[in-house]
């Protein structure tokens, strides 16, 4: 009997990679480590270091993209994502009242117990949405050949990231934390999924090696450049009311996802990992993991507990040391995280494969297909 042929882990250790980014984002910015660094040598290098992270979401939905373009819509993965959210808002929320650390009006606890509540967790906000755009976007990529997809993806480089960062986005809203981000995201990682960047001419001519040393470069460069940018805006200001609008538009759109450096850096960084061939079934069992990780760690009420608990916020920072301190956290945080997740999907398993579960399973998707707005399977799993 032949052996399953395990999925290659290159995409998967990105996805880990990336969420331990998006870890080490959280506790620069909602840490306020930035804010109460004294030490001015330090704060370039935790400066720097927050500029090579802001590849994180949008690797994830440039990644969704990639896979979704060519696969069908699952409702239950949909169900997987509400479910796993709505556990932690309310499992967080009640052993945080019954601790007695936090206080809730009704509306709130309401609003926690909703599926999706409208005031937390903006990322799974807007991949759901996108995730039910997904069947529509892709049919209407099936229309595009590929120099009409380059045209599609060049106008909206222009709109969603050009223009915002010179207008200050008076012109054009997109902050990056937006559905039209996740569609741009999604759209370029559907054509690198028909059209890879190692099969274009500029790339063929080149060996695997060199093909990895100028997407390393790349990424470097337009993370240096946006850097560099951000630090001369900065020393803009004060100069004069016109030189610190302009100021004002760059340094408030450096660290944006949908900052043009940022989608390039995103794209050489996504392009990095499909060079690579890697198998593990570890990698691939804690990938799964990861929006567990998020879901945990950014949670409102966790968010406003941690970064004080660990003593990243409560005071001045005159040491290089705490630039490790903060890696260490990062870790810890993102271990313990995972150890949790992988709990619920363990107790979530269980409760799946109970007989009652699978029951309800089985008549609400024949009301959904009696229905007839979407033929599901009921042998579908989550």
């Amino acid at each position: 009997m032949d052996k399953v042929k395990m999925r290659n882990s290159n995409y998967e250790l990105m996805r880990i990679i990336s969420m331990f980014l998006i870890i080490l984002y959280h506790v620069i910015y909602h840490g306020e480590v930035l804010q109460n660094c004294y030490n001015e040598g330090a704060k370039i290098i935790l400066e720097f270091l927050e500029f090579f992270t802001l590849v994180h979401v949008n690797s994830f939905v440039l990644l969704s993209g990639y896979y979704q373009s060519t696969s069908n819509f699952k409702q239950s993965k949909l169900w997987s994502i509400i479910n796993a959210s709505l556990f932690y808002r309310i499992v967080i929320m009640v052993v945080l009242l019954a601790l007695g650390i936090i206080t809730l009006d009704k509306v709130t606890i309401f609003k926690e117990a909703f599926p999706i509540n409208i005031n937390e967790y903006w990322f799974i906000k807007c991949y759901i949405l996108l995730y039910c755009l997904s069947p529509f976007i892709n049919r209407g990529l099936k229309n595009f050949d590929k120099k009409s997809f380059q045209k599609l993806l060049l106008v909206m480089f222009i709109i969603f990231s050009i223009i915002p960062v010179v207008t200050g986005r008076q012109f054009f809203e997109n902050n990056g934390f937006s559905l039209y981000q996740f569609v741009y995201m999604y759209l370029i990682g559907a054509y690198l999924r028909r059209y890879p960047l190692d099969k274009s001419h500029i790339f063929k001519v080149m060996s695997k090696r060199m093909y990895q040393l100028v997407l390393i470069f790349i990424f470097f460069f337009a993370l240096t450049l946006n850097y560099v940018f951000y630090e001369y805006a900065s020393s803009l200001s004060g100069v004069n009311s016109l030189m610190d609008e302009l100021s004002s538009y760059i340094t408030n759109n450096a660290i944006l996802y949908n900052n043009p450096f940022v989608v390039i850096q995103t794209i050489a960084y996504f392009a990095f990992f499909g060079t690579l061939s890697i198998k593990s079934k570890l990698i691939n069992r804690l990938s799964v993991l990861t929006i567990g990780v998020y879901l945990i760690h950014d949670n409102n009420f966790v968010r406003a507990l941690l970064y004080e608990a660990l003593k990243i916020n409560n005071g001045p920072i005159y040491s290089y040391r705490f630039i490790i301190y903060v890696i260490v956290i990062s870790l810890f945080i993102y271990i313990t995280c995972l150890i949790i997740e992988w709990l619920r999907q363990v107790l979530f398993k269980a409760i799946y494969n109970l007989k009652v579960s699978a029951k309800i399973r089985e008549k609400y998707y024949n009301f959904i297909n009696s229905i007839h707005f979407v033929k599901i399977d009921v042998k579908e799993e989550v």
